[in-house]
């Protein structure tokens, strides 16, 4: 049996609401006290104060949603005021300013991709020159007696335009294609994507490297299946277990 309810005074919607889920819930304590169902009377108590609760829930979500709803018409207010200047880009339609920056990227990257060329071609050059400098001091090292002073020194000449040749071939090579009007450079940069040619190729390798992962979809495209009605899944026992 449940207690006598409390009657609050000047109660809220959502007071005598909490009121009634509590007593219900109590309720369902006497029931649910580490000992299963022992008769028919039992049981047909038990389902009517499940269906009892799932009312109840089912109330007080309305009751929810209607208290929200003064809240959820403001919020979408001001989401409809700002939405057309900056809703999300990832949005199907996305604001406006977000536009605005993918036509100025637009705009922006055949500049900025003719600019690394060149500066790409610039650091060919110099690592062409840097390495024939070491070749050629290398060369000219080898070439100088130990007793001939001056070929020595012009060979030490060559090793030290070797070293600043291979400094400017770094440079060239840190030089990138830039636009700095902003408080921080824009650039290009490199993304990568995974394009599937073999699949059971790509299978093999999952099921080595992660086969945790690999197993996971097994199981829910096998679950997919069996909630869908089949009862025979390769790989997989089917099995049948009944549940309230």
């Amino acid at each position: 049996m449940s207690a006598e309810p409390i009657h609050l005074t000047n109660a809220t919607p959502f007071d005598l609401i909490a009121e009634h889920l509590e007593d219900l819930i109590a309720e369902a304590k006497n029931f649910a006290d580490g000992e299963p169902v022992a008769n028919q009377g039992q049981a047909d108590a038990v389902s009517a104060l499940i269906e009892n609760l799932r009312i109840a829930a089912k109330d007080a979500d309305a009751e929810r949603v209607r208290e929200n709803e003064p809240h959820d018409k403001a919020k979408a207010a001001v989401q409809a005021k700002y939405a057309p200047l900056i809703a999300d880009p990832k949005n199907k339609n996305p604001g406006k300013v977000w536009k605005a920056i993918d036509a100025l990227k637009a705009s922006l990257q055949p500049f900025l991709a003719k600019l690394d060329a060149e500066k790409r071609e610039a650091e060919r050059l110099a690592r062409e020159a840097a390495d024939k400098a070491a070749k050629d001091a290398a060369e000219a090292m080898r070439a100088a007696a130990a007793n001939d002073l001056q070929a020595r020194e012009e060979a030490e000449a060559l090793i030290a335009d070797a070293e600043a040749a291979q400094k400017l071939a770094k440079a060239a090579a840190g030089d990138k294609a830039h636009a700095t009007g902003g408080s921080r450079a824009m650039g290009l940069r490199s993304v990568w994507k995974a394009a599937l040619t073999d699949s059971t190729e790509a299978a093999r390798h999952y099921w080595t490297v992660n086969p945790d992962a690999f197993t996971a979809l097994l199981q829910k495209l096998a679950d997919d299946d069996v909630r869908a009605g089949k009862r025979s899944v390769p790989g997989f026992d089917v099995i049948e277990s009944c549940v309230l």
